[in-house]
């Protein structure tokens, strides 16, 4: 998924939480951490997009 599929996504699903995973792998890094996560502040939607770090993990 880029990141217009992510947005795509949010906007059918506005109260879903979104956890981009697998970013950054060698064999297919399109987009970056940093790309997606100006992206989601971009369009006001970091509420609903998490992107977490190497290692990090979320309790819900």
């Amino acid at each position: 998924m880029g990141k217009d599929d992510v947005y795509e996504v949010v906007k059918v699903a506005p109260d879903a939480k979104i956890i981009a995973v697998h970013m950054e792998a060698v064999n297919h890094w399109g987009l970056s951490r940093e790309e997606l996560k100006s992206f989601i502040e971009e369009k006001g939607i970091s509420s609903n997009v998490l992107v977490p770090d190497d290692g990090e993990s979320y309790t819900f």
